[in-house]
């Protein structure tokens, strides 16, 4: 839990937008009968606006997301899961929990410039293994909760990252090649469109990874990415490999 919450901290840096003002507004608002906008964590307050704000009449969402915990970002995903043919347009980031359950209910994906995709992993038996006797119940019941969520809208474990217990270090459901070579200093994956195609087929990227390229992956790109801690997924795709049965 202390990493993640430093985690969440990295990925807050990254929003383009002031947290002075994101601190004062409203993290949720149905902006037209068709658009609905999510700003800041996927927390609880998150939760309880989308509840109470989000109309069945709502075909696009725009967010600016850097995630948040794992179990209040399902329920809000079910929630969307409700909206045939979603649109989801990233404006700032769509990171951590909002990659891993927003995006993959989604139909369409369209994003402003510079947007990022991001990626870290979801809650596996490896991060339940390794937590404290006091924390590990708790990520358990979300560890289940996820795999629920992952089967009933045919996420694959690839895209979560998910890793066994019994092989902390190796994520089964991916194959291929990062863009440049993997390291630990490296925590968040910018996700490209090889990966975005395999593991969630169903959904329309777009111009995506020609966005990408133009802003993101040039040279000075690059540079910043590793600096920032990212790793750009290259030629990642999710594989054939199946959710573990339930413990």
């Amino acid at each position: 839990m202390r990493c993640f919450s430093k985690l969440l901290l990295a990925l807050t840096a990254l929003a383009s937008l002031s947290l002075g003002s994101l601190a004062r507004a409203a993290p949720c608002e149905q902006r037209t009968p068709t658009v609905f906008v999510i700003k800041g964590e996927t927390n609880q307050a998150l939760a309880d606006c989308v509840a109470a704000t989000l109309k069945s009449t709502t075909t696009e969402v725009i967010v600016d997301s850097q995630g948040g915990p794992a179990g209040v970002a399902i329920d809000i995903a079910e929630r969307l899961a409700a909206l045939p043919n979603l649109t989801l347009n990233v404006t700032g980031q769509c990171a951590s929990s909002c990659s891993n359950y927003f995006l993959p209910i989604a139909r369409r994906l369209v994003v402003g410039p510079r947007a990022l995709i991001l990626v870290h992993g979801g809650i596996d038996p490896a991060q339940v293994a390794s937590a404290s006797a006091d924390e590990a119940p708790a990520l358990q019941a979300i560890a289940e909760k996820q795999r629920a969520f992952a089967l009933r809208h045919g996420i694959p474990p690839g895209w979560l990252l998910y890793r066994t217990a019994e092989a902390p270090t190796r994520v089964d459901g991916l194959d291929g090649a990062y863009r440049w070579p993997n390291e630990p200093r490296f925590r968040l994956h910018l996700v490209e469109a090889p990966m975005l195609r395999s593991c969630l087929p169903w959904l329309d990227i777009g111009d995506y990874q020609a966005r990408l390229e133009a802003e993101r992956l040039t040279p000075t790109g690059i540079a910043r990415l590793k600096r920032d801690g990212l790793i750009a997924t290259g030629s990642i795709v999710c594989n054939t490999a199946a959710w573990q049965a339930a413990s």
